[in-house]
């Protein structure tokens, strides 16, 4: 008999729908019976729960450790957190006096300051800052160069997904196949993977790597990875691919989770283990 099973996605809410009179997106078209049998059975590796690695795509990968309780405080005289507060400062400044009288006696905006911001990863020549808390962080990323080895800012980015990070590719996103009843016997589960990274429309049959897999009586977690493809690609939307992945165990009754994203609960990162034993998004 077949049974359904509930597929839980760690990931911020699902986007609200479309305005009333505005054409919602097209859904996408469904793999033929051909393109299953076509399909790569895929043999999970062990792999954790909870990524050690995430990225929001912008910088350097980092341990969500690094969101966990509050900043440490940025020294203002180093070299990167000094160049960090003069991008905010140029940002936040005026960009000339207002001619209008109403405005002319206006209090200036307080200067920027340091307090909210940490550091989540560097390396010699890069680092990674961020302020607020997913699914609303902000980061921007340094990187040192030029004559001068100086300090500037090459990005940032704002609310974007944080993904599980393995050997520097992203987890890209999956979803049971809905023309498939998933059975508690299954060894064998059928999945629609959406690459992450832009791929000018094709899919990603043939870089498709070895999933990590993660157990337990109650869960069963999925992360997967594609292999970019290389040069420019165009930010087409990406088809979804099929995919088999042969289960170690019958599935029973575990629940389903894609373990490409961080957080289980929007916009609260995981406590330190001496704190607490709970999970935290991804």
């Amino acid at each position: 008999m077949a049974v359904r099973i509930a597929v839980a996605s760690r990931s911020v809410p699902e986007p609200a729908s479309s305005p009333p009179g505005q054409r919602r997106a097209r859904e996408p078209k469904l793999p033929s019976d051909r393109d299953w049998e076509r399909s790569v059975l895929l043999e999970p590796r062990p792999g954790p729960r909870d990524p050690q690695l995430i990225s929001d795509g912008a910088g350097l990968p980092f341990s969500p450790m690094a969101l966990a309780g509050p900043p440490a405080p940025l020294d203002p005289d180093e070299p990167a957190a000094a160049a960090l507060l003069a991008y905010l400062a140029a940002r936040t400044a005026p960009k000339r006096s207002s001619r209008a009288p109403w405005k002319r006696g206006a209090a200036p905006a307080p200067p920027p300051s340091l307090d909210a911001w940490r550091l989540l990863a560097r390396t010699d020549d890069e680092a990674l800052f961020a302020v607020g808390r997913a699914p609303e962080l902000l980061t921007v990323r340094m990187r040192r160069g030029g004559l001068r080895r100086s300090w500037s800012v090459v990005g940032s980015s704002s609310s974007r997904p944080l993904r599980a990070v393995r050997d520097g590719t992203r987890a890209s996103s999956w979803r049971p196949d809905p023309t498939h009843d998933v059975r508690p016997e299954d060894t064998v589960l059928r999945v629609l993977v959406t690459e992450q990274a832009f791929s000018s429309g094709k899919r990603a049959d043939g870089r498709l790597l070895v999933p990590d897999l993660y157990t337990d009586e109650q869960e069963l977690v999925l992360t997967i990875f594609v292999t970019p493809r290389p040069g420019y690609q165009s930010g087409v939307r990406s088809p979804e691919t099929p995919a088999r992945i042969a289960l170690p165990h019958p599935l029973g009754t575990r629940r389903l989770i894609d373990g490409g994203l961080l957080f289980a609960s929007p916009g609260v990162p995981p406590a330190p283990a001496e704190e607490s034993e709970k999970p935290d998004e991804g």
